[in-house]
């Protein structure tokens, strides 16, 4: 990690923003708890890692990450 993206996530930190749990992001995204954790393994959303095997999330993390995967027509159907 480099000096500046030590400075710009302290920096979101220190908003007051509160972490997530998984629990909390399956219930944002009503989705199983274990599909956040599989995604969470697998690098598929952004996480905060907190000890060896402990992970939170960023709500702007989050919020980001559906706006990026928010599509303006259903899927399957031809443009």
């Amino acid at each position: 990690m480099h000096e500046s993206d030590v400075a710009r996530s302290s920096d979101r930190f220190r908003t007051g923003e509160r972490l997530l749990t998984a629990v909390q992001v399956a219930e944002l995204l009503a989705v199983p708890k274990t599909r956040v954790w599989s995604m969470s393994r697998r690098g598929e959303i952004p996480t905060v890692r907190i000890g060896a095997r402990e992970v939170r999330y960023r709500p702007a993390d989050i919020d980001a990450w559906i706006a990026r995967r928010t599509t303006s027509r259903p899927r399957g159907t031809q443009s």
